[in-house]
C-alpha cells in the first residue's frame, strides 16, 4: 500500500510542470492515464514507426507495461501496428483531439478574421501561437504564397526562448513566471544565431516591453526571421502571440521590423480587444 502511494506521488511529481502550473494531488492523480499519454507522446518526434523496445526506452516504462498500453490504444483505434514489422504508429484518429480543440477554442475562432486580414495585407505567413510550458504551439496559421524557409504545421512546438512569439509572451507576463519558464527547460542553440544566455534573454525581454514587439533573426531556423506581438485576454494577461514569419534573403531584419511590426501590433491589439483585453 505504501509502495503504491509512493509510486503515485512520484508520478504526480513528474507530471507537475515546474513552471507555475498547479501541483498534482497524488490522491487524485491517476498514474495509469499519465503512462498511457507518455506512450502516445513517444511518437511525437518519431520520424518512423517505433518498435515496442524503442517505445519502452522513450517512455521509461517497462516492456510489459508498454505492451499493455499499446494493445489498449490499438483496440481503441489510436495506434496501429504493422503486421509484418510489428512496429507501431499513431492512427489518424488522434487528430480528433486536435480538431476538437480547434473547433472549441474561443481564441482561435475570434482571431481568425484578424489573422486573415494581416495575411492579406502582408502577403506573408501569419501565425497565432499559445504558450505551453516552455514551448510555443502553433494553433492557427495562414501560409505565404512566397517561398518560405520553414514549413510548419498546426500543432508544431518550438522553444519559447528563441522564437519571436515566445519572447513576446514572456516579456509581458510577470517576470518571475518568465524566469521560471526560461529556467525550467534546456536552452539549446538551434542555429549559430541562437541566444541561450539567460541574462541576455532577460535584457531582450525588457527591450521588448519598451517597444511593444519581439523579433527573432534566424535564432530558430536558418533563413527564417519573425516579428511578433502579444495578445491579452479580458484580465490583461498574455494568452497568445501573433507573428509574421519571413524568409531571407527577401527580407532583412531591419526591413521586416519596419514593414511588419506595426501590422503585427495592430493585429494583436485587435484580437485582444475582441477578447475583452486592452
Amino acid at each position: 500500500m505504501v509502495a503504491a502511494k509512493n509510486r503515485a506521488q512520484e508520478a504526480a511529481r513528474r507530471a507537475s510542470p515546474a513552471r507555475g502550473a498547479l501541483e498534482a494531488d497524488p490522491r487524485l492523480f491517476v498514474s495509469g492515464v499519465d503512462k498511457g499519454l507518455r506512450v502516445l507522446r513517444a511518437f511525437y518526434n518519431a520520424p518512423n514507426p517505433l518498435s515496442l523496445t524503442e517505445i519502452a526506452k522513450l517512455t521509461g516504462l517497462g516492456v510489459s507495461a508498454c505492451q499493455r498500453f499499446l494493445y489498449t490504444l490499438k483496440m481503441l483505434g489510436y495506434v496501429r501496428q504493422d503486421g509484418a514489422t510489428r512496429r507501431y504508429s499513431l492512427s489518424a484518429k488522434v487528430l480528433d483531439f486536435g480538431y476538437a480543440y480547434l473547433r472549441n477554442d474561443h481564441l482561435v475562432e475570434q482571431s481568425f478574421p484578424y489573422l486573415l486580414d494581416a495575411h492579406k495585407r502582408t502577403d506573408e505567413t501569419v501565425n497565432l501561437t499559445e504558450l505551453d510550458g516552455s514551448d510555443v504551439i502553433y494553433v492557427s496559421r495562414f501560409p505565404s504564397r512566397n517561398v518560405i524557409s520553414v514549413g510548419l504545421v498546426l500543432g508544431t512546438r518550438l522553444p519559447a526562448f528563441c522564437t519571436a512569439p515566445g519572447r513576446a509572451m514572456l516579456a509581458f507576463m510577470p517576470q518571475e513566471r518568465a524566469v521560471a519558464v526560461l529556467e525550467g527547460a534546456p536552452r539549446q542553440a538551434r542555429t549559430p544565431y541562437t541566444v541561450t544566455d539567460l541574462d541576455s534573454i532577460l535584457a531582450d525581454l525588457e527591450l521588448i516591453r519598451q517597444r511593444g514587439y519581439a523579433f527573432s533573426d534566424q535564432e530558430t531556423y536558418l533563413g527564417d526571421i519573425s516579428v511578433a506581438a502579444p495578445v491579452r485576454d479580458h484580465h490583461g494577461q498574455v494568452v497568445a502571440a501573433v507573428n509574421v514569419a519571413l524568409a531571407t534573403p527577401r527580407w532583412s531584419m531591419d526591413q521586416a521590423r519596419q514593414a511588419f511590426a506595426p501590422i503585427v501590433m495592430e493585429t494583436a491589439r485587435a484580437i485582444s480587444k475582441v477578447l475583452g483585453g486592452a
